[in-house]
């Protein structure tokens, strides 16, 4: 990939300069002063419910919100016209964003464990995160190729969260019966949700987290193949 390394540092600073890195700090602070507020008692209960509202709905509305500031700025057209090739610019695009990603995660459960001592299986977490983000990333850039404009991409991720993410957050608060699982396997965020809930200690069986895995794999990368890499510079030339 020519010129990856140039490329990614062009895109964390694009992150600073956007204030992408900055909200997306902020509202971790913000999930830590509600972790706070909760208390000892019920804190378990909700750590893996905001981390995994920050690697899934957070991405999707920060990434969709760095690629308008490019779009406003022509940032990508130039690029296109650069010696690096495509692989290398989408691929700088989605590292950064699991950047993204995994600094709200250390950031919460950091907190979690040094002040509630909240048991985690980190490795696993940061693993399932890469997963969680990098779908949700594209995800992302899959509404911003078919929106004109933010308020396009906030009614496309708030339809998203209606059929998707809601229904699992509902789940997890035990607001849906334990046979609505099997149809809750097809959502992304479900998938996601499982995976985070094994790390904080629940019993998840092992076959829902390979299946959870490998769905999350093959949907990034149709979206990635079939959606993202034809359509994303078409938009870029048509702006």
């Amino acid at each position: 990939m020519h010129n990856f390394g140039v490329l990614l540092r062009g895109e964390m600073q694009r992150l600073v300069r956007y204030k992408i890195l900055q909200i997306s700090f902020v509202v971790s602070l913000l999930w830590l002063g509600i972790l706070f507020l909760i208390g000892s008692d019920h804190v378990a209960d909700f750590v893996p419910l905001f981390i995994f509202i920050d690697v899934s709905m957070m991405t999707v509305l920060l990434v969709g919100a760095n690629l308008f500031f490019e779009k406003q700025e022509n940032t990508l057209k130039t690029l296109l016209i650069t010696p690096s090739d495509f692989v290398a610019l989408l691929a700088s695009k989605f590292v950064s964003s699991l950047y993204l990603g995994l600094q709200s995660t250390v950031v919460i459960a950091l907190f979690a464990v040094l002040m509630f001592d909240v048991s985690i299986a980190v490795l696993w977490l940061i693993v399932f995160v890469l997963l969680i983000t990098c779908v949700h990333t594209a995800i992302g850039f899959t509404f911003v190729v078919f929106v004109k404009d933010f308020n396009g991409l906030l009614a496309f991720t708030i339809f998203y969260m209606f059929l998707f993410a809601f229904p699992s957050i509902f789940f997890m608060l035990d607001l849906l019966p334990s046979s609505a699982e099997y149809w809750l396997m097809f959502s992304p965020t479900h998938a996601g949700m499982l995976m985070i809930n094994y790390t904080f200690g629940e019993d998840v069986a092992w076959w829902l987290l390979l299946l959870g895995a490998l769905y999350l794999v093959v949907l990034s990368a149709v979206l990635i193949r079939f959606v993202i890499s034809p359509k994303y510079v078409e938009t870029a030339v048509r702006e």
